[in-house]
């Protein structure tokens, strides 16, 4: 059996460290991209909002309510 030198193993594990980590940081960019990207065109579906946009539709609540729950909802301008 071969006794290898501390030196030889901490270079042995530095390379299959990095070699693990730079496609995991990689596939981790990429994530981060994709959602940051959609993060300004996609809406996700709020039903609190939506009884909010068809009460203030149907006339039931004044622009202001609707602005004021729309702001509580955790909207800085109604969309």
């Amino acid at each position: 059996m071969v006794e290898l030198s501390p030196s030889v193993m901490l270079v042995w594990l530095l390379t299959v460290i990095v070699t693990l980590a730079v496609p995991v940081a990689i596939v981790w960019l990429i994530v981060v991209l994709i959602r940051n990207s959609s993060r300004g065109t996609s809406r996700r579906y709020d039903p609190a909002a939506e009884q909010l946009r068809y009460r203030y539709a149907r006339g039931e609540i004044s622009e202001a309510e609707f602005q004021q729950g729309m702001h509580m909802l955790g909207y800085q301008r109604a969309p």
